[in-house]
């Protein structure tokens, strides 16, 4: 039975893409997949554009192929066209593995501690494939007194940062900016290397030690590349998810399938965590969202503990209503802040996020001025300037 009764309605396409993406899918979610794909008329380049924006369409080629292979139900051109677009992203996602195996042993040839996230290790130890989740780019965490080590050494790798910094500007920068940008042209990867998990904007701050101190490694063609834990990717997960309002049907799937391969997660630790950087909320809103989508079952402890919350069924609207609904759309404006505000539990982490928010400089403030040390007060004058330029044009 659902945590919460929501009444906010899904639209036609996300109750596909959802019965696509259970872990074991049901009669009545096959049923309910086969009579969308055989819709009169049904605009497949709008549905495989839908699927590559959610960053399901691993996952959604999958489960049509599995009822192909039982029924003659299914049409075989949707079929084909998923097949072609799953293709490309397989090989791409075999080539990013294979940078990214490289990548790590380059850093501890040179002494870089690094931990990978996102990409090709969530993508092998949630779904147990490298080639079912979607990713753009490779997301590695460092140590903050590995930055400027880290970009002259994928420098020398012909990866080419995607700012310029100036040296006057290189140590505020480090300071106020959580992640960097490397591409390399010749093969089409970015790199974002990360010395916290999450902009600073949104006032969640992880003690360095704490990620470094539980982890664990995740074996790609042999090689055993360390990650964050278990406990600790959930909880970067979540926020990551919230942070976006989960705008994307994958950041639900990617805690979903977390917590499925994991039979010895450890709640207990997890919540203390959470309690500790004030983002329970968020955590719950997460696990919500999986039960909701996935029937993900959770410890009765937890169910009651997402019940007492009285903000997750809102939250839960407001996500539907902005993203999965007949009405959505998609973008962050002005009510966007309001819903990220109700996400915190603790009001000096809202004043927090608010202050960070409005006043201190991101990537993009650097991207449009890049000021010298003596003059980085300007900052939380320049921001807001920019804020408002950008979203007046909304």
């Amino acid at each position: 039975m659902p945590i919460q009764t929501i009444k906010t309605p899904l639209s036609n396409d996300l109750l596909f893409f959802i019965a696509c993406c259970q872990t074991e899918v049901s009669k009545e979610d096959i049923h309910l997949i086969q009579k969308y794909l055989n819709t009169p008329n049904i605009d497949i380049p709008r549905l495989i554009a839908l699927a590559i924006g959610h960053g399901i369409l691993p996952l959604v080629y999958k489960t049509i192929k599995t009822i192909q292979s039982d029924s003659t139900l299914v049409n075989t051109e949707i079929l084909l066209a998923f097949k072609t677009h799953y293709m490309r992203i397989s090989q791409r996602n075999m080539l990013m593995s294979a940078e990214l195996i490289r990548i790590i042993k380059l850093l501890k040839d040179h002494g870089i501690e690094a931990l990978a996230f996102k990409g090709p290790t969530l993508s092998q130890m949630a779904y147990g494939d490298i080639t079912l989740r979607q990713y753009g780019d490779l997301d590695v965490l460092i140590r903050k007194k590995d930055r400027s080590k880290m970009m002259s050494l994928l420098i020398g790798e012909h990866y080419i940062p995607e700012i310029n910094l100036q040296k006057k500007t290189e140590k505020t920068f480090f300071d106020c900016v959580n992640v960097i940008g490397l591409y390399k042209s010749s093969s089409s990867i970015l790199i974002e290397v990360h010395w916290e998990l999450l902009s600073k904007n949104y006032a969640i701050d992880w003690e360095e030690e704490r990620l470094w101190s539980k982890k664990e490694s995740v074996t790609i063609n042999n090689i055993a590349i360390p990650v964050l834990s278990p406990e600790q990717l959930l909880l970067y997960l979540c926020t990551h998810g919230a942070k976006h309002l989960f705008e994307r049907l994958e950041w639900v799937c990617d805690i979903d399938r977390s917590l499925r391969s994991n039979p010895n997660f450890d709640w207990h630790y997890l919540l203390n965590e959470a309690q500790k950087l004030g983002i329970k909320r968020m955590l719950y809103l997460g696990l919500a969202l999986c039960e909701q989508f996935f029937n993900l079952e959770l410890p009765e402890t937890i169910q009651k503990e997402i019940v007492q919350d009285q903000k997750i069924p809102k939250l839960i609207s407001q996500v539907i209503l902005i993203n999965f609904s007949e009405t959505s759309q998609k973008g962050k404006n002005y009510s966007s802040f309001g819903v990220l505000w109700s996400m915190r539990e603790n009001f000096s982490d809202q004043l927090r996020f608010a202050w960070r928010g409005l006043f201190a400089p991101k990537f993009d403030d650097f991207v449009f001025i890049q000021l010298p040390k003596h003059l980085a007060f300007l900052y939380p004058i320049i921001r807001p300037y920019r804020l408002l330029t950008k979203y007046s044009k909304h």
